[in-house]
Formats: structure tokens, C-alpha cells, sequence
């Protein structure tokens, strides 16, 4: 079930065809990397994680959740959900599906960088230099590529608790885009207004914790619990509430 999962991925040519285009982005933009820091006015370094490694991270998740939803799709199509239901490991394929689009977009992700980063050390070696000698010291590396898989797999689950909400693709896409574009405005308002209710109650809550750890996702970061800590605890009450949702659905039906 697994291979089946990533057979599907790779089968799909907009894939290739979206990386091309990201890493083509991701060029120019290091490419352009003095105006860009110039623009923004923050050092190079910066420019660097906080504005051409997002973009890219933003237009990697989202041709990530167009893959999930698009898989969901095919198998209603071809009735594969139906046989799943039959045998009863529906919930399982969900699973091995978020572990495929996990691994393969997490390696997309890493292979655009590598494209960037060779840009980089054409145009601006000694910057690149020092990226790698910050990264390689304090965990800073291990941190942020586990902060980075962590990421991914919470936006793999957002997918996965749209669709098993609604069973319908097109409103999933919206639901998902609705949270990681208005999540973060929500809470800065419900914030702002009623600090006293809200203030302590959103932090590290489903509704910021996305945008929390993607602003702190820096070439900086430390290696600490509390890196983690709120994303992961957040990824673990998701799950629960996705089986929670399966099975209720179950019991309905």
C-alpha cells in the first residue's frame, strides 16, 4: 500500500514541472539577493532563511496538499475507497498516504534548497560559507531539519483532518488554505481584543502554532525541547482528533 501511495506521486508530471518552476523562483531570488536584503533592509543571511527559503517552503506545502487532496480524489474515482472500507484499512491507506507525501516532499523541499544553494555558491560563496559553518555548530542543522519534518507532517494532517471533515475535495483545499492564510490573523485579533480570555489560551494553540514555529524556522535555531515541544504535542492532539472523527463517522454510517 505503501509503494502504491508513492507510485502515485511520482507518476504525476506537475510535480516536476512545479519544482522546476520553484527552483527557477528560488534562483532569481538568490540571484537578486543584495536587492531583495536592500529592499527589506535585514543582512543577506537573513534575506536568505526568512524570505527565499519560506517562499519556497510556502510553495512546496502547497503543491504538498494538492498531491494529498488530488490522491484522495483518484480514489473515489476509481472506487478504491470503496474496497478500502470493505477491508477496513481505509484509516491505515490515510496514514501511508501522509507518510508518503511526508517523505517525498520533505527530499522536494531538500533538493530546490540544493539547487538555491548552488546559486548561492556561485554568486555568493563566502555568505554560503558562513551559512554552513552556522548551521554545523550548536545542532543548528539537526534542529532545523526537524523542525522542518515537523512542519510538513503538521500540514499533512491539516489535509488529512479537512477532508476527513467534509469528504469533499474542493471544500478541503479551502479549508486548509483558509487556516494557514487566516489562523494567525484570527488569534492576533481575538488577542488584541480580549487579551484577558484569549491571550494565554491561544498560545501554542492549533490556531498559531503553525505560524509560531514557521517564523522561528531560522538557520539559528537552537536545539531545545521547547523547539518542539508546541508543534509536536500539537501533531499528536491532531491525530487524535482525526481517528476521534473516523470513528464517529463510522458509528453515523
Amino acid at each position: 500500500m505503501l509503494q502504491i501511495e508513492f507510485a502515485k506521486i511520482f507518476k504525476r508530471k506537475f510535480n516536476y514541472l512545479f519544482g522546476i518552476i520553484t527552483l527557477l523562483i528560488g534562483s532569481f531570488l538568490s540571484y537578486k539577493l543584495n536587492s531583495i536584503s536592500q529592499f527589506f533592509e535585514i543582512s543577506e543571511i537573513e534575506t536568505i532563511f526568512n524570505v527565499i527559503i519560506k517562499i519556497i517552503l510556502v510553495l512546496v506545502i502547497f503543491i504538498m496538499g494538492i498531491n494529498y487532496i488530488y490522491s484522495y480524489r483518484e480514489d473515489y474515482k476509481t472506487k478504491v475507497v470503496t474496497l478500502l472500507e470493505v477491508r477496513k484499512v481505509k484509516s491505515v491507506r490515510d496514514f501511508f498516504a501522509v507518510f508518503a507525501n511526508l517523505v517525498y516532499f520533505f527530499l522536494y523541499n531538500i533538493v530546490v534548497l540544493l539547487g538555491v544553494f548552488t546559486v548561492l555558491f556561485l554568486k555568493k560563496r563566502d555568505i554560503l560559507v558562513k551559512i554552513v559553518r552556522d548551521l554545523l555548530t550548536n545542532g543548528h542543522l539537526l534542529t532545523y531539519i526537524v523542525q522542518l519534518f515537523l512542519l510538513l507532517l503538521f500540514a499533512n494532517l491539516i489535509f488529512l483532518l479537512a477532508l476527513s471533515l467534509f469528504n469533499n475535495t474542493n471544500l478541503a483545499i479551502s479549508l486548509s488554505l483558509l487556516y494557514f492564510i487566516g489562523s494567525g490573523v484570527l488569534v492576533k485579533v481575538l488577542s488584541e481584543r480580549l487579551p484577558e480570555i484569549y491571550g494565554n489560551l491561544l498560545n501554542n494553540s492549533i490556531f498559531n502554532v503553525f505560524d509560531k514555529a514557521f517564523n522561528s524556522l531560522d538557520y539559528n535555531v537552537t536545539f531545545e525541547i521547547n523547539t518542539f515541544l508546541p508543534l509536536g504535542l500539537n501533531i499528536i492532539g491532531l491525530v487524535i482528533v482525526i481517528f476521534i472523527i473516523k470513528i464517529f463517522k463510522k458509528v453515523i454510517d
